[in-house]
Order: structure tokens, then C-alpha cells, then sequence
């Protein structure tokens, strides 16, 4: 085998190489427990993606049985978006208006509502709010629950991955520092001899 997979499998590999030291084979050794730890990390990456979801669904459940949907008319005019720069707006989606609204059967109730900028008085607007009618953010929906357990899972796979390879990285600083100083001493020693003969 040649290139990187060919260097990849000698060095996980080493065989009978009897040039292979102690501290290559210890190298080898951590390499294939960082490999199998990524492939590990993948059931269990996905086990707390699932979880995650699971636990947002139950989440979203128990927002959509606290918090209902109405409409709000407006009781005053949005403000007009703001020009940001020379011919643009400013990106802002909503501005918070005064409105009012019925729940709990018909009660009015009135507070402050995000509406889009420039909207009249008298206009209508979607609201959440809870049981006691106020204001309230949209539960969690079951595309926000499997986008956040995806990237949980991602996420977990990530730490795993950083872990091991970090782990791996200081092992091989340490077994090459120590090779290094091996060698030097080593050389030192045939130095010496080179010298005397």
C-alpha cells in the first residue's frame, strides 16, 4: 500500500519489524484504541442525539398543552423600519407593539406583542401565550427537537474525538520527546567512542 492509507496502516501495523521500538508499538497501540474509540463513539453519539430528541419532544408536549395560539390587533403602529445605511434597512424582523387580546374564554388581556415593523394600528397578529395569557415563544417544534438532537449527537461525537485525538497527540509528544533524548544519548555515547579510536 502507498500513500496515506499505506502510511496510516504501517504505522497502526507494525508487524515483526525489528526495528520497531517499544515506544513504536506503544504508538500503534494507543492509534488503534483512538480508532476504535471513534467507531465506538458513533453508537453512543447517536444514543444521545436520540435522547436528546426524545427529551424535546417531551418538552414540546408539555409547551403546546400550556400554551395556545390567538390573534392580537394591534393598538397602536409598529415603527417603520430604519434605514441602516444609504438605500438599505435595518434587518430587525419585529418591534414589540402594544396589542390586546382574549383568552380564557373571552377575558381581554393587553401587553406588548412583536409585530412586523410598519404595521398599522387595528391589524392582526399571531400570539402564544400561556395559561394566565401572557406572552409566551412558540413551543418547540418537532423539527427544532430533531435538529437539536442531531447536533447533540454531533456534538457528543465531537467531544469523543477531540478527547481521544488529544489524548493521542500528548502520548506521541512524549514518546517522541523521549526518543529524541534516547537518540542524543545514544550518540553521545558513539561520539565518545569515535573519539577514543
Amino acid at each position: 500500500m502507498t500513500g496515506p492509507i499505506g502510511r496510516f496502516w504501517r504505522r497502526l501495523h507494525i508487524g515483526r519489524n525489528p526495528l520497531a521500538r517499544t515506544s513504536d508499538r506503544v504508538e500503534a497501540a494507543l492509534l488503534l484504541v483512538v480508532v476504535l474509540g471513534l467507531l465506538v463513539a458513533v453508537p453512543l453519539a447517536l444514543f444521545t442525539g436520540s435522547r436528546t430528541y426524545g427529551g424535546q419532544l417531551a418538552v414540546s408536549e408539555e409547551q403546546r398543552a400550556s400554551r395556545h395560539l390567538v390573534t392580537a390587533t394591534l393598538l397602536e403602529d409598529a415603527p417603520a423600519p430604519v434605514p441602516a445605511t444609504e438605500g438599505a434597512f435595518s434587518t430587525g424582523s419585529t418591534a414589540g407593539v402594544h396589542a390586546t387580546w382574549t383568552y380564557n374564554g373571552g377575558e381581554p388581556k393587553t401587553g406588548i406583542v412583536a409585530a412586523d415593523p410598519g404595521a398599522t394600528a387595528g391589524s392582526t397578529v399571531p400570539v402564544w401565550i400561556n395559561d394566565a395569557g401572557d406572552p409566551a415563544p412558540a413551543p418547540i417544534s418537532s423539527t427544532d427537537a430533531a435538529t437539536t438532537g442531531v447536533l447533540a449527537g454531533i456534538f457528543a461525537w465531537l467531544v469523543a474525538a477531540l478527547v481521544l485525538t488529544v489524548a493521542y497527540w500528548i502520548t506521541r509528544f512524549v514518546l517522541d520527546r523521549r526518543r529524541a533524548a534516547r537518540w542524543e544519548a545514544e550518540w553521545a555515547t558513539l561520539g565518545d567512542r569515535w573519539a577514543r579510536s
